[in-house]
């Protein structure tokens, strides 16, 4: 098919210059500066991967960093901007077809910068963007810069590993950060945004829809916050996106439910396998795929290398939600952060979703700790010198058993920093153990969960 009038539609700037599509979006989220330094000429002329669920803002990224380009004096027609996941297409195709196409106002002295959405759609694009980057290296002039993002993560990250490496960077995009959430949604000038949350109900209401920037502001209402969320991950992340992988999409539908309504539980492949009526493979294999979406989040145990290996090879890990917003979506309560179980999980999806961010930025491992059927710790972020021991409990207050629970399965893991994340409004110590509200935790996870001893 003729792909040039989308194209077109697509890139406004390459006919008005002054076209810009992220007006109304102008505030920046934490990763927009590091992504812009794949434009330049930093990482060895390598491209960029941006990995995540959808509805985390991947595309309004991409578009903020069109108008970025613009703003600095590029060429319009040296930026081109293609979504893989128009409606508009009506079958495959490659990226060469969209580079091909050479924009009016084309400039010689400038790169060529290329951001392509949901790349996965795209025909035969692993080979392609390894191809791409090795002949912009060796171009003789200013070359081309890509900048790519996917939804289906597994297929990004398989080819990463079979022709990528070197070539592009994965760079992980998850839902918003609380400080993102509180930045992001407020209405005075970026510099005047409070570091507390002095609004309890902006709070409120990142609990109940989660990370997902669309539903920052309040003018949707809560209900149907959540029942957007839920109809889009239905009807596009799991039955258009995995369709084409070919599974099983009403049993792979109904396993996500089960693990988004039981986040943080334990995985148990020959229980949901009975409970599908699949064998153990097909199962496994429906958990790597939805994996792969990134909207279920994998926590392996806590391995101490004191540990034997026969115990750790039969510790089963645990599935998260990987932004707490999809809990309360797919929950089946009116209310769900009134019911105490639906909010005990999600506080303890959000504070993963901040320990991954921490782990991954400070070069921790993030795992959970069991010692036996009765102790065990929600989060434990190893480092190289010393490990941070996390409890969560949605309790306004911290019960006196729970702490010399926690305290005495820490210390017997060898953790030397012991905090325990709760719903109330006040921070102390008990002991050795530091019990932190939520909220202030989640704005400053570094400083509780960090690398720093």
């Amino acid at each position: 098919m003729d792909i040039t009038p989308i194209l077109h539609d697509q890139n406004r700037w390459w006919s008005n210059p002054h076209h810009r599509e992220t007006l109304r979006v102008r505030r920046r989220r934490q990763a927009f500066s590091r992504i812009l330094e794949y434009l330049g000429d930093l990482h060895g002329g390598r491209a960029a991967a941006l990995l995540g669920p959808r509805q985390v803002g991947k595309t309004t990224l991409l578009l903020q960093l069109v108008d970025d380009l613009l703003g600095r004096g590029w060429s319009a027609g040296n930026i081109t901007f293609f979504d893989f996941s128009d409606e508009r297409l009506v079958s495959a195709v490659s990226p060469r077809e969209v580079v091909t196409v050479r924009p009016v106002g084309l400039s010689a002295d400038q790169p060529r910068a290329f951001f392509f959405d949901e790349i996965q759609n795209a025909l035969g694009w692993q080979k392609w963007l390894k191809g791409a980057v090795d002949e912009s290296r060796r171009a003789a002039g200013p070359g081309s810069r890509f900048i790519v993002t996917g939804s289906a993560a597994t297929s990004l990250r398989q080819g990463g590993v079979e022709s990528g490496q070197g070539r592009w960077d994965a760079i992980p995009i998850e839902g918003l950060t609380l400080a993102e959430f509180l930045r992001l949604g407020s209405l005075r000038d970026e510099d005047a945004v409070p570091t507390t949350v002095s609004d309890p109900q902006a709070f409120e209401r990142y609990l109940e829809v989660g990370g997902f920037p669309e539903h920052i502001q309040a003018m949707v209402p809560v209900r149907e916050a959540r029942q957007r969320i839920r109809e889009d991950i239905s009807d596009r992340a799991i039955l258009r996106d995995l369709r084409q992988t070919g599974v099983d999409i009403e049993r792979i539908r109904r396993l996500f439910v089960y693990l988004i309504n039981g986040s943080g539980n334990a995985w148990n492949q020959a229980k949901r396998a009975d409970d599908l009526e699949a064998n153990r493979k097909s199962v496994a294999d429906w958990l790597s795929v939805l994996e792969g979406t990134r909207l279920i989040a994998r926590l392996d145990r806590d391995r101490p290398v004191r540990a034997k290996a026969h115990t750790q090879l039969r510790a089963q890990p645990k599935i998260f939600a990987s932004d707490h917003g999809l809990i309360t979506a797919f929950a089946s309560a009116p209310e769900p952060l009134g019911v105490a179980d639906i909010r005990a999980r999600v506080f303890e999806a959000a504070v993963f979703r901040h320990l991954r961010e921490v782990a991954r930025s400070e070069h921790g491992v993030l795992s959970f700790g069991r010692l036996d059927e009765d102790l065990e710790i929600d989060f434990v972020v190893r480092y190289s010198g010393h490990a941070v021991g996390i409890e969560v409990t949605s309790s306004i207050d911290a019960k006196p058993r729970k702490l010399a629970r926690a305290g005495q399965a820490m210390s017997k893991l060898g953790i030397d920093r012991k905090v325990l994340v709760h719903g109330g409004l006040v921070s102390h110590a008990t002991g050795d153990i530091k019990i932190v509200p939520l909220h202030e935790f989640l704005l400053a996870p570094e400083r509780y969960a960090g690398g720093e001893a």
